[in-house]
């Protein structure tokens, strides 16, 4: 009876989160989509929201955030890529909902283009999820597995490219991606320190 309580509370916690998050990443993301004109008279306010929405509908943010309900709601694999999966596929549908009532209104294609469309982009959401909460559930295992992440981050200041650092929006976007590489990097060197001193303190 109580372990069905728990069970409960922790899926209500799940659905909770992935509706508050999923809903602000939806949004932020057909924001990022319907940018206004960055390059005269820019605004504190607009240069923030601007940075937020190209930050937020980043392929590094929206792994990261599939990785972190790995991290908090899995407690094995299954989960974590059912969680995964289920978040990141709920933000998606939200950013189509936010797409149809607040963005462009896009140029008029046929059912079969519009449903290859939501095809990939729905299967594409559902592999990410799925090997973001496998991967934010592995970190509780062993912090080594944010290399993987690592990598990722490096991989897109790459795509990005030497041009992505000539605009506010991108310059705050590539130090964003500098700080966390950074953050991860001395994360992982200060629990590499520890281990070798609890392996020494072992064997005295």
């Amino acid at each position: 009876m109580e372990e069905n309580k728990k069970c409960k509370g922790h899926w209500k916690r799940f659905i909770i989160f992935t509706l508050i998050v999923g809903i602000i990443v939806g949004y932020f993301s057909v924001i990022s989509d319907n940018l206004p004109d960055l390059r005269n008279d820019v605004t504190v306010f607009e240069y923030v929201i601007s940075y937020l929405a190209v930050i937020i509908n980043s392929l590094p943010v929206w792994f990261i955030l599939a990785m972190l309900v790995g991290y908090i709601f899995a407690s094995d694999i299954r989960k974590a890529m059912l969680y995964g999966a289920i978040y990141t596929l709920t933000a998606i549908t939200f950013y189509f909902l936010f797409t149809y009532f607040y963005g462009d209104v896009p140029v008029q294609i046929s059912f079969k283009e519009l449903a290859i469309g939501y095809g990939i982009h729905y299967g594409a959401s559902a592999v990410g999820g799925t090997l973001g909460g496998i991967l934010g559930f592995l970190v509780k295992k062993t912090p080594y597995t944010l290399l993987c992440l690592l990598l990722g981050l490096i991989l897109q200041l790459y795509v990005n490219g030497t041009r992505s650092w000539r605009g506010l929006i991108g310059i705050g976007e590539n130090v964003t991606y500098c700080v966390l590489i950074m953050g991860i990097v001395i994360y992982l060197v200060n629990f590499k320190r520890n281990e070798r001193k609890e392996t020494a303190f072992d064997f005295q």
